[in-house]
This record gives structure tokens, C-alpha cells and sequence, in this order.
């Protein structure tokens, strides 16, 4: 095999010397939102606006109280509209710094834990799933995994209802290359990847799921 350039993403095929797919690889922050949260944005715009919304209208009844008692309805609804308005687009403003502060804090917390940003080696084969991380090594057999899913072109192995190893779509140079992991996968384990139900749910989702699916 040719050698490849630093940058570039390996060639994962299975051969004759190598009956599996091997890969080394970093989880990312956006890896474990995808597991836990089941989206990439812990802030969305919708329920963040709507939540300020919500706030601005309850602060503005409050303070305008007085006026609503006088019978100045007309006085009353420009203000608690103003004040809605207001808080709507100054959290609309903020959002995209507190967005990056939230990133920031949260992607510190799961470096400190050890979650992300430490080395993967991880194997796929006919015996199951091995992967080794912070020197221990996990190995789950077909029959004991919980499910397959693919999303977006990202293999999801759950070792449990609440639990899953990834592999990024990020380790594949092109679809031809996932398709042979499919491939492969669907012989050993008799089971096809399905669709992504169990990613989709964020963990909260899955905690009243029955232990084996």
C-alpha cells in the first residue's frame, strides 16, 4: 500500500491479513452532542426566542400591572409588545456569543473527563466491536450489541440503550468505502444498519427505552 500524506484519511478496505476495518481517530464535541443531544446546536433559535419571549411577556404584565388596572388597555399592550419585541432581539443578538461561550465551557468539561479529544483505536470485524480509549479496552460482540443505526453518513454501535461508539462520517473518503463497512457489517452481525431512531432521541429520550431493543 502506498503511503499517504499526513492530512489525508486512510483507506480502511478489509484484506486477507487484515479481516476488519481498523481505525484511529478523536472524538469532537460535535460527536458527543449528536449522541446525547441528538443536535449539534445547544442553543437553537426557536426555543431560545420563544423562552425570552415568554419571560419578557410575564416581566411586562408584571410592570405594566398598574396600567391594566387604570383601563389604559391600549397603553398596556404597546408596552408588554415593545418589551417582547425587545428581549426577542436582543437575545437574537447574544446568541451567537453565548452559543460560543457555551461550546467553549462544555467542550472543556468533557476534555477534562476525558470523553473527547483523547486517541480512539477502534476495530470492526466478525467478532464484533474493539476499541480502546484512555488504556481500556471495550470489546462487544454482534449478539450483545443493543443496535446499528446510520445517520448523515455516521455509524452509530450501541453498546447500550444509552450508550454508542461512533464512527464519524468524517473517517470515510467517500460513500464507496462506507458501503463496504455496510457491507461487511450486515455478513457478520445479520443485521443492516437502520435508520437513526435511537440517535434522533438524545439521551432523555432513551432512558424509558427497555434495555434491549
Amino acid at each position: 500500500m502506498s503511503e499517504r500524506s499526513p492530512g489525508s484519511v486512510p483507506r480502511i478496505w478489509p484484506s486477507a491479513d487484515r479481516p476488519g476495518f481498523r481505525r484511529s481517530f478523536e472524538l469532537e464535541l460535535d460527536d458527543h452532542l449528536e449522541i446525547q443531544y441528538a443536535t449539534r446546536q445547544l442553543l437553537p433559535l426557536g426555543p431560545v426566542v420563544g423562552a425570552v419571549g415568554l419571560v419578557a411577556l410575564f416581566v411586562s404584565l408584571i410592570l405594566n400591572f398598574d396600567r391594566w388596572q387604570a383601563g389604559d388597555v391600549a397603553i398596556f399592550a404597546v408596552y408588554a409588545v415593545a418589551t417582547i419585541i425587545l428581549c426577542a432581539l436582543l437575545a437574537i443578538l447574544l446568541l451567537k456569543p453565548a452559543r460560543r461561550l457555551l461550546r467553549f465551557l462544555y467542550r472543556r468539561r468533557l476534555m477534562k473527563a476525558g470523553a473527547i479529544g483523547k486517541p480512539v483505536e477502534s476495530t470492526v470485524d466478525k467478532s464484533g466491536i474493539t476499541y480502546t480509549v484512555l488504556g481500556q479496552t471495550i470489546i462487544c460482540t454482534w449478539d450483545s450489541l443493543y443496535a446499528l443505526e446510520e445517520d448523515a453518513g455516521t455509524f452509530y454501535f450501541w453498546m447500550s440503550k444509552t450508550y454508542a461508539h461512533p464512527w464519524p462520517a468524517r473517517l470515510f473518503a467517500s460513500d464507496e468505502e462506507r458501503q463496504v463497512v455496510r457491507e461487511s457489517v450486515l455478513e457478520w452481525s445479520g443485521r443492516p444498519f437502520s435508520p437513526p431512531r435511537l440517535a434522533r432521541l438524545g439521551a432523555n429520550g432513551r432512558a424509558n427505552l427497555p434495555e434491549w431493543g
